[in-house]
């Protein structure tokens, strides 16, 4: 049974998805911990995101399991278990692949249409896989959910003009009408920083690049080419008396900027906090945005893309069927007794020939099939062994669909599936 768990911006502050945030480094530990308390858990992908937390499960499980995991993750990250009962959306079966489906297709987004989301599912995917924490039904769902994505995105104009967190900060700094004169602070050079670098030398500012790591900011600066300054992290507290403006999204635990490192107020300091955990504490005398503040700019976002919204909705649900379907053909039972009974029919149909046609007396009809029968089954027997023992293997779905198309079994066109290491199939009827 699938099943998931999901806290994200619709329903959580940002004051409590930053405690909920997962750094890398404690992922695997988090992962380990989780799976040894709930041991009906058989396979776990961990979508941590800054406006989302959320745990794609596959086991025997049912809501009283959802509610303990609440509980786990409450207790594991130090919350009241009160705010998350307030914030989580639990699905099963239908609903969390439907769930699954929509967030890889960005129609769960703060900012619908967004392309981060689905490269942030595959890595969360792949870290899993490779982990050993997630096998064949996960896999299944997932690699079917980058599908969706990848028609919602080709199919609707939901991605076009593309549009992220980062560009609708840098259009909520634009309406603010900042002087173009000034120099503008990024810190940070993951997606989000880079994203907002390039959203701001493409509106004319000039900027300053900050990172942890002084050699990634010189290497993004390189990319960028003109209009990129780099500075040390020593000097970020000197260039905010300098500087008025500012964004910063690093990966840091802890805030980077804090009220000690304000020596005196400016009125003119308007700053863009996109990190989950925040970068920057409450600091007075600055206009500060963090990334629930952009609320405005992305319900004028969804409005615009409304008519499209609906197209995507349709295009999930037909694959939520076909993802189903799909499913179902791949059972191993009735591929193994359709290829077997086929065999039946043909040693049937040949005898009925022979006899026809006096190559055979009606007599010898009964031996004649057991012989045939019986070397049938040896010669089918490897094959028969070979299904049932691959039959939980991640690569059986697509060794069973070449099965059907070399028995010719169903009315069934194999395909290669692009975004998927697998097959999938597509009845002919459809």
């Amino acid at each position: 049974m699938y099943a998931l768990m999901s806290f994200s911006h619709k329903n959580l502050d940002i004051s409590v998805r930053e405690r909920i945030a997962l750094p890398q480094n404690e992922l695997e530990s988090f992962y380990q911990h989780f799976l040894s308390t709930f041991p009906k858990v058989q396979e776990c992908i961990i979508l941590a995101t800054c406006n989302r937390f959320e745990i794609l499960l596959y086991g025997e499980l049912d809501e009283r399991d959802l509610q303990e995991m609440v509980a786990f993750v409450a207790q594991s990250r130090g919350i009241e278990l009160s705010k998350l009962k307030e914030g989580v959306e639990l699905y099963l079966q239908e609903r969390a692949v439907w769930h699954i489906f929509k967030v890889a297709s960005s129609l769960d987004s703060l900012v619908v249409g967004e392309t981060q989301i689905t490269g942030q599912l595959k890595n969360a995917y792949r870290y899993s896989f490779d982990q050993g924490f997630c096998k064949k039904a996960l896999t299944r769902v997932v690699h079917f959910a980058f599908k969706t994505a990848a028609l919602v995105r080709n199919q609707t104009q939901i991605s076009k003009n593309p549009v992220s967190v980062a560009s609708v900060a840098v259009a909520k700094f634009l309406q603010c009408q900042p002087d173009k004169s000034q120099k503008v602070i990024v810190v940070g050079t993951g997606e989000i920083g880079s994203l907002c670098a390039k959203h701001l030398l493409s509106n004319e500012f000039k900027i300053i690049l900050l990172s942890g790591q002084i050699q990634n900011a010189q290497k993004l600066a390189d990319e960028l080419g003109s209009g990129v300054e780099v500075e040390s992290m020593s000097n970020l507290k000197e260039l905010l008396h300098t500087h008025p403006y500012l964004f910063s999204a690093t990966g840091a635990p802890h805030p980077i900027i804090t009220q000690e490192m304000i020596e005196s107020e400016d009125s003119r300091r308007l700053w863009f906090d996109l990190a989950l955990p925040r970068d920057i504490e409450r600091v007075s005398g600055v206009r500060l945005f963090v990334i629930d503040d952009l609320q405005e700019i992305v319900s004028e976002n969804i409005s615009k893309r409304e008519e499209e919204l609906q197209n995507a909705y349709k295009i999930v649900q037909n694959q939520i069927e076909e993802f189903y379907r799909w499913i179902k053909s791949l059972d191993v039972e009735p591929i193994i007794k359709a290829f077997r009974e086929k065999a039946k029919e043909c040693c049937h149909l040949e005898l009925e020939r022979a006899i026809k046609k006096g190559f055979l007396p009606k007599e010898s009809y009964e031996s004649v099939e057991r012989v045939l029968h019986n070397a049938f089954n040896k010669f089918l027997h490897h094959p028969t062994t070979y299904i049932k023992t691959i039959k939980e293997s991640p690569e059986s779905d697509f060794i069973l669909g070449n099965v059907k198309k070399l028995f010719d079994l169903a009315d069934y066109e194999l395909y290669q599936n692009p975004y998927n290491c697998e097959g999938y199939y597509k009845n002919k009827k459809d």
